[in-house]
């Protein structure tokens, strides 16, 4: 009952994710009720059911009849899965009520955000600032919270820092034509919420996940991929983040293990 809880929840986060993403780059995520963006029309609460409405609706435009993006799908269902997974993954954090609610919600708002980022991105090649200086606050928090906790540590206290310098030097020397200052935000955002050895694992995860996949595009589709082709990095950066959060994976102790 936790888990379908939990994937309901996360479907709901992930149409969250997508409102949000549709509403950056037009007006206020704030702006009254969710509308179709080619009729206008205010759509009610039946067509906005999680997942049940796309599939429902054949996924187009109960009035217009335009085709929807499978975005929407799709996300609702990743998202759905990603909070299930969560609800597992804390349960095993603390025997604590109280601090399994704590982190669960937590972690959820931070996939969200992370989600909306990841959407927008893949729409308009850029990352959006607001989101991205809101990952970086929360951010800034976990590693006060840290310091507190577990003493001060200097280099965990600049962990952001250090896992974004590689790609800031990046931004840097080639005046943002190798890399994007938002790829840089999700960095140093990721490197202070997970701490430096999780975010170093992060760093290197999503370095390797985005030469893949890009070595496929190229590879399987060379009309539309090349070598100088553009492709969003923000998904990969995401998808490491969230892999490292829920395997506790370290790079640096694995390296010490190899060795």
């Amino acid at each position: 009952m936790i888990t379908l809880f939990a994937f309901i929840y996360g479907a709901a986060l992930g149409s969250f994710s997508n409102l949000v993403a549709d509403r950056l780059r037009v007006k206020s995520i704030w702006g009254g009720r969710s509308e179709c963006l080619t009729c206008s029309k205010k759509l009610s609460w039946k067509e906005l059911f999680p997942i049940l409405s796309y599939l429902y609706q054949k996924g187009k435009c109960k009035f217009c009849k335009t085709r929807l993006s499978q975005v929407y799908l799709w996300s609702e269902i990743v998202s759905g899965l990603l909070i299930a997974a969560l609800a597992s993954v804390v349960l095993s954090y603390t025997n604590n009520f109280y601090e399994q609610l704590s982190i669960f919600v937590i972690w959820s708002v931070i996939i969200c955000i992370s989600m909306s980022i990841m959407i927008y991105d893949l729409r308009h090649t850029i990352v959006p600032f607001e989101m991205a200086s809101i990952l970086i606050a929360i951010g800034v928090v976990f590693t006060a919270y840290r310091q507190v906790q577990n003493g001060f540590v200097f280099l965990d206290a600049i962990s952001g820092l250090i896992v974004a310098a590689p790609f800031a030097l990046m931004y840097f020397f080639s005046k943002g034509k190798w890399v994007g200052f938002g790829d840089v935000m999700l960095y140093i955002a990721f490197g202070f919420i997970l701490g430096l050895p999780m975010g170093v694992t992060t760093f290197f995860y999503s370095i390797w996940l985005g030469a893949f996949v890009s070595l496929v595009l190229i590879l399987t589709h060379k009309k539309e991929y090349g070598l100088k082709s553009e492709i969003p990095f923000t998904p990969f950066i995401i998808i490491a983040a969230v892999f490292v959060l829920y395997t506790k994976s370290d790079i640096l102790s694995l390296y010490e293990i190899i060795r």
